[in-house]
């Protein structure tokens, strides 16, 4: 699955990027589903904040 990192802060894109190299290095399979889910709830988080941000503007320029 592809995921917008332009949605991502640059805190974010480390822990996604050293998610990545231990589940390269991770042990077994349950170790690796573990490094994808974590990366998964940052890029849902992400774009969670973002269409937060994208409701605010909105409604700031309603007013």
């Amino acid at each position: 699955m592809h995921h917008e990192d332009t949605l991502l802060t640059s805190e974010e894109k480390e822990i996604v990027k050293r998610l990545k190299e231990e589940m390269l290095q991770a042990l077994s399979v349950q170790h690796m589903r573990f490094y994808k889910d974590e990366m998964n709830r940052i890029y849902a988080q992400a774009k969670r904040r973002a269409e937060f941000m994208q409701t605010v503007e909105e409604r700031s320029l309603v007013l």
